[in-house]
């Protein structure tokens, strides 16, 4: 009788420890794929970080903005060039996606000096410049040709950024549909044209724009 119970005492101190084993094990599973859709999403989120720094930038540059970033500290950082953008991003990313810190930080945008002048610009240029579209055997607007809704006047850089992020058809932001205009579907040069809308236009002797340039003055700039 003791003999059994020391069996059943055995067995049962036997399935506890295999239970435990097997527990533990799951557990460690657990823990790895939390572990890894948790590093998936930091990784995710730094991308989109670096889009979102990027972006900004390209504002900054463009329409003439101030842009900063706020560490995860609270910290306050100026940016003024690309490298210290990058150097930004070297230093907070890796350590973040390694759960070293709480967050990647943020990056701002506001309106600089010159910002008004050169939204000004942006408009005239986007209601004026036409390009040659093949598709169609006449001069259409920028904003046609790229897929984008009809162009309407911008009056600030809230409403300029928010421009900027807007999708066309194809799911491709503005800022990035306009980052090079100058195919007019034929593999050729494009041709542009300024229209004063009164009946007179002025060829322009450049066959693509860039953004940067859609912030400038192209009647002046690229005049026959």
């Amino acid at each position: 009788m003791i003999r059994e119970k020391g069996k059943l005492k055995f067995r049962w101190i036997l399935c506890f420890i295999i239970f435990s084993f097997v527990l533990l094990i799951y557990g460690n599973h657990l823990f790895k794929e939390r572990a890894k859709k948790l590093e998936d999403m930091r990784k995710k989120e730094a991308l989109e970080f670096m889009e979102d720094g990027w972006k900004k930038y390209r504002m900054m540059l463009y329409a003439g903005a101030n842009m900063e970033y706020t560490d995860s500290k609270g910290n306050i950082r100026v940016i003024e060039t690309e490298p210290v953008l990058l150097y930004i991003y070297d230093e907070v990313i890796k350590p973040y996606i390694l759960g070293k810190t709480p967050s990647l930080g943020s990056f701002r945008i506001a309106e600089g000096k010159r910002t008004s002048e050169f939204i000004k610009n942006f408009n005239d240029n986007m209601k004026h410049v036409k390009i040659w579209g093949a598709h169609k055997n006449r001069y259409i607007s920028i904003a046609e040709n790229e897929g984008l809704e009809e162009f309407k006047d911008i009056n600030s850089f809230e409403e300029l950024w928010e421009y900027m992020n807007k999708q066309n058809d194809e799911g491709v932001i503005y800022i990035n549909e306009l980052d090079i205009v100058g195919y007019d579907r034929t593999g050729q040069d494009a041709k542009f044209i300024y229209d004063y809308g009164n009946g007179k236009i002025k060829e322009l002797s450049i066959n693509r724009i860039s953004l940067v340039n859609l912030f400038g003055l192209l009647k002046e700039e690229y005049r026959e």
